[in-house]
């Protein structure tokens, strides 16, 4: 079996690891420089894998440049990158990376750093190109390239959008995208449909609101076309624009052929009062424009259990999705999108009710994870998709599953197989754990525990390696029937039968109670059974019998008369007690005092 590779990043050092599940060891750390590299602040992979750039904090932002084989290591220092950088961009065939810092109130600093790769592994990075973005929040796309890099589009601070070439960046923009309020998020479609088209784009402006948070203005979603005219020119042409009734944010999904877009719009707070953790939208639309559906729109007839999205995720290689909807437990539906008529279909309906929230492809989508991750309890549920020799027939079968606690971030391995789990600093301060499972059984191969976890991934496979073969159907299908096993195993071990039908009679509880069966030895109480008496003692029961009941009943009471002063225990009083019951039968004590007298009035009128 080929070997994985992924990094952790805790508050000590940065570390490799090899993973190997053929292996009674799987998971052993590699030692290579610089790695274990103490205390990085970020590191990120490229996307070949052949480099990982991370913060070093005494040398600043560099590069861990990795050979074809994947162990000789080069380090390259990015010296013009601040020192406060915090994140790393990558473009898609791995050219550039951007080195992302937080603006500085005041500064005119550049807080962005565009770097070219060499063209071998020994040579240096080159600073492309710098730009300022003040207000930079942390995990925004402000730069982003074309499938072949061909494009790439930059969101200027007044939320502009200029269009560049993307081996340029320097260049004067070929457009610009003015429209009529900033946008907040853009998203290049991950293929080209060949000819004279250089890309498409999708674009989100948010919604207009007044100074009471009400809406006033609808958001909106635009595609964009851009066609190559000469060597240096591009036409941008607008073919799509649609309303969204409010939405502040937005993400933006593409299928895997670019035909179709997803547009998640969310905002703060719901508006009807239905969910706490505010409104969303889910609106579907093809590249042309032909159709533009509302997937929550009750009318649709898509979904039928409330418009709250959980999750929503495409196949990497499909025209197929899932959706996580409603309220909690939610359902998870499979939906298929047909290019051809512009029509979209639910499918199959995954889980009806189950606390869910998160959706992970692996990268042939093969397999696909429903889990329920954050503030849910960490149930994961893995689904291979079946394959009966109908190519056109969308089906997925559930074939394992695990419960991964406190989960923060999960990610598939490039193989496919297996799927990491991880717990992350600061969302959980305790039981920091990266752990390894594999997809078709959901059970536990690695797990590596850590005080502080800040960051784990997967060393991404170049995009031409055919290390790596897909799940095939026969092992979908037999997980299946193994999961069905158990699942029928474990109905029939906790299915509830009567004690008459286990053949034990009726309650042993009762039939000690009524003393037909003895206690068992080892009862604590060490209980007798009861002794049944005769038809005669039952017509006359004897005082001894009567006091001995009193003893068993558990009658401790003092038999003494409450109103006797003397004491028991004392043996002057016990003595003056045996003198005097000598004259007194019924055993009543002698009293000290002569009885009250009547007043004489009282005496006359009784006489």
């Amino acid at each position: 079996m080929a070997t994985l590779s992924y990094f952790t990043r805790d508050k000590e050092s940065i570390k490799l690891y090899d993973f190997d599940a053929s292996k009674e060891e799987p998971l052993v750390e590699r030692k290579v420089t610089p790695f274990p590299l103490p205390t990085p602040k970020a590191a990120q992979w490229s996307p070949d894998g052949l480099a990982l750039a991370l913060v070093d904090p005494t040398r600043g932002a560099q590069v861990v440049s990795f050979g074809s084989d994947g162990q000789g290591t080069n380090i390259h220092s990015l010296p013009s990158a601040s020192k406060s950088t915090q994140g790393f961009l990558w473009s898609p065939k791995s050219t550039f990376v951007v080195s992302v810092a937080p603006g500085q109130k005041g500064s005119t600093e550049p807080n962005l750093h565009v770097w070219r790769r060499g063209e071998t592994v020994e040579q240096e990075y080159e600073l492309e190109s710098t730009f300022l973005h003040p207000k930079l929040e942390k995990g925004a796309k402000v730069l982003q390239w074309s499938a072949d890099e061909a494009l790439c589009a930059r969101l200027l601070p007044d939320g502009r959008v200029y269009i560049l070439r993307g081996t340029d960046l320097a260049s004067e923009p070929l457009e610009t995208l003015k429209l009529g309020h900033g946008v907040q998020s853009f998203e290049f479609a991950p293929a080209r449909s060949g000819g004279s088209l250089a890309g498409r784009l999708a674009v989100f402006v948010p919604d207009v609101r007044d100074d009471m948070q009400r809406v006033v203005g609808p958001a909106h979603v635009y595609i964009f076309e851009f066609t190559l005219e000469g060597s240096d020119a591009v036409k941008c042409v607008e073919k799509v624009k649609t309303p969204v009734a409010a939405g502040q944010v937005a993400e933006l999904l593409w299928n895997h052929s670019g035909s179709a877009l997803i547009a998640h719009c969310q905002t703060e707070v719901d508006e009807t009062g239905l969910s706490y953790y505010g409104g969303s939208k889910l609106c579907l639309i093809s590249s042309d424009g032909e159709c533009q559906k509302d997937l929550m729109d009750p009318a649709s007839s898509l979904v039928s259990n409330g418009g709250i999205v959980q999750a929503v995720a495409w196949s990497p290689c499909r025209d197929e999705f899932i959706l996580i909807h409603g309220f909690q437990p939610s359902r998870a539906t499979l939906f298929s999108w047909d290019d051809r008529t512009k029509q979209v279909a639910a499918a199959k309906v995954l889980l009806e009710k189950a606390h869910r929230n998160t959706i992970r492809f692996n990268h042939f989508g093969s397999l696909v994870c429903l889990a329920g991750f954050g503030n849910l309890a960490g149930q994961v549920d893995f689904f291979g998709r079946a394959d009966d020799g109908e190519s056109d027939k969308v089906d997925f079968v559930r074939v394992a599953g695990c419960t991964a606690n406190c989960t923060v971030s999960a990610e598939w391995a490039p193989d496919g197989r297996h799927f990491i789990t991880s717990v992350l600093a600061p969302r959980m301060r305790v039981d920091n754990q990266a752990s390894v499972w594999r997809g078709l059984t959901g059970t536990l191969v690695a797990a590596v525990k850590y005080e502080e976890l800040y960051d784990v991934q997967w060393r991404p496979e170049s995009p031409g390696s055919c290390r790596f073969l897909d799940v095939n159907g026969e092992e979908i299908d037999e997980a299946s029937k193994e999961l069905e096993g158990k699942v029928g195993a474990a109905v029939a071990a906790k299915a509830y039968r009567p004690p008459k039908a286990r053949g034990e009679g009726s309650n042993m509880v009762a039939a000690m109670m009524r003393g037909e069966v003895a206690a068992p030895d080892a009862d604590r109480r060490k209980r007798q059974p009861r002794q049944q008496r005769t038809k005669d003692e039952e017509n006359n029961p004897s005082p001894r019998h009567e006091e001995e009941g009193g003893r068993e009943r558990g009658d401790h009471r003092d038999s003494r008369d409450p109103r006797d002063p003397r004491d028991p225990r004392d043996p002057r009083d016990r003595e003056r007690r045996h003198s005097g019951d000598a004259g007194n039968p019924e055993g009543m004590p002698t009293p000290s005092h002569p009885p009250p007298q009547q007043p004489p009035q009282q005496q006359q009128q009784q006489q």
